[in-house]
């Protein structure tokens, strides 16, 4: 789906990014078993991808869920094989529309069919003798903050999670922060950005079609930029664009299931994220589970470090689309330390360190 012809539908965390093709695979390779995983959700056929560490099962699992956009199972080699050397299998498919999975999502229900689509996996997972299904979670990066929380009260299924780069906010908030901080990424100034903001918030937010003109005629005068960022390219026609619905997708705030969520959890965000306000969220993750009285979470903001958490410079977009395959796995060392470690700490292999739990890193 193309974001530009429907600006504010999608939270716009471009984490797909890291590869330019839906079928790229990383040069290095696994020593840990895999296979084809298969399943079917609804409409939609899934190829995945099951690896098993080495040892005797039943294996713990972490299932991989991307963010936005086109994206393949093949991603993220250095966080299966961090996942792996702890013990845990892996899952991973390929989206719809994208490697050999069929189907294409809907514009209106996008989150939920890709939360449907996680539970199916569950559903699956939990049928196979070589998994423990006592220890299951969920790994989540960028849209996958909106997606798993609307899996979250279907299913008891998921024992822990990890969140990536994921938004405290609503999507329209969180797309105007994007616009907003990629306005000052090409140098102008913080009032500028700020009045981006709003534009950006109006567009996405506006109740008429009079009000998405008056807003976007003015942000796209005023910052062409915004073109380029797969926000919009320009005015829709009357006939193609569509307000939001209060109850719509784009007004869901994952915050409010992390207010009743007391699974096991650890976030982390990049200090120089520019697609999530990576401060913002850090607040409302630790006051939600704080609310729901979560005895095990961390949120931890990871300095020099983008989206992704990969070591950058600015994290703005234009240095993120000009990476290298080999610059997108410059994962920050203590990232992935603090995963391993804390998912043996789950196993039971090293006890957790003395308060441990409720903890924050700033």
């Amino acid at each position: 789906m193309d974001n530009r012809s429907a600006p504010c539908f999608l939270v716009i965390c471009l984490s797909f990014l890291i590869f330019t093709s839906c079928r790229a695979t990383p040069k290095e390779t696994l020593d840990q078993r895999w296979e084809e995983f298969g399943f079917t959700a609804g409409r939609f056929a899934l190829a995945g991808e099951l690896r098993l560490p080495t040892g005797e099962g039943p294996h713990p699992l972490v299932i991989m869920v991307h963010g936005d956009g086109p994206a393949s199972r093949r991603y993220f080699f250095s966080l299966k094989k961090c996942f792996l050397e702890a013990g845990y299998a892996t899952l991973m498919w390929d989206k719809p529309g994208c490697g050999e999975s069929t189907g294409s999502f809907s514009r209106e229900h996008l989150r939920a069919e890709r939360a449907a689509i996680l539970l199916a996996a569950i559903e699956k997972c939990k049928r196979d003798p070589r998994l423990d299904a006592r220890l299951m979670g969920v790994w989540g990066i960028s849209q996958a903050g909106y997606v798993i929380p609307m899996a979250l009260p279907q299913t008891e299924d998921i024992a822990f999670m990890i969140l990536v780069g994921v938004a405290g906010e609503n999507g329209i908030r969180q797309t105007a922060y994007f616009v907003s901080r990629q306005i000052l990424c090409e140098g102008y100034s913080a009032e500028q950005a700020e009045e981006a903001r709003k534009l950006a918030a109006g567009v996405c937010g506006a109740l008429s079609y009079e009000e998405y003109v008056r807003y976007g005629e003015v942000l796209l005068a005023r910052y062409p930029i915004v073109r380029d960022l797969d926000f919009m390219a320009g005015i829709l026609p009357a006939e193609r664009w569509q307000a939001q619905e209060p109850d719509s997708e784009a007004y869901v705030d994952p915050i409010r299931v992390m207010e009743l969520t007391t699974i096991p959890v650890r976030v982390f965000l990049g200090e120089k994220d520019r697609n999530v306000d990576p401060r913002q969220a850090v607040e409302a993750y630790e006051q939600a589970f704080r609310s729901a009285q979560n005895p095990d979470f961390a949120v931890r903001l990871i300095p020099g470090t983008d989206h992704n958490i990969i070591l950058c410079e600015t994290g703005c977009e234009k240095e993120r689309r000009n990476r290298s395959r080999e610059e997108w796995s410059r994962y920050a060392p203590e990232y992935l330390q603090a995963m391993k470690d804390w998912l043996l700490q789950l196993r039971g292999v090293a006890a957790p360190p003395a308060g441990a739990h409720q903890e924050s890193f700033d």
